[in-house]
């Protein structure tokens, strides 16, 4: 090996390393694959722009990006419940959000901290500006 490589994968949120000099990556999927938690319903080139030019967040688990407006969200940071409880009204479909990642909407206050066992994400869409929210689990 020539030289040692270090690349962030957005992907899989993780780094690959060790790689040998003049390597090539390929990043190919098809209807079967799923990336970032979502199901190939998105236009190829709407895949490639989340998949290889925009940054990745860090999960305890799996990351799942969200999408609204048919469209992928920005990934606006880490919260806990005191990050949102004053802003409940701007997200889309919060009580949805919970479901998709296990919780139940009224559990948010005793359950979500910021880097605490149950880790909040949040995204806010491109078009209408609402927020959504994933969360995960240690």
């Amino acid at each position: 090996m020539d030289c040692v490589h270090h690349i962030w994968c957005p992907l899989f949120s993780q780094e690959f390393q060790d790689l040998p000099d003049g390597a090539e990556t390929t990043l190919t999927y098809d209807e079967e694959d799923e990336f970032a938690g979502i199901k190939n319903t998105y236009p190829d080139e709407m895949l490639k722009e989340l998949v290889e030019r925009t940054p990745g967040y860090h999960g305890w688990q799996q990351e799942f990006w969200l999408a609204h407006c048919g469209d992928f969200c920005v990934f606006i940071g880490y919260v806990g419940w005191n990050d949102i409880k004053d802003r409940l009204d701007e997200f889309a479909n919060l009580e949805e959000d919970c479901e998709n990642f296990g919780i139940r909407n009224s559990d948010l206050a005793k359950c979500l901290q910021k880097g605490g066992h149950c880790q909040g994400y949040l995204f806010r869409c491109l078009h209408c500006g609402k927020l959504r929210l994933w969360g995960d689990f240690s």
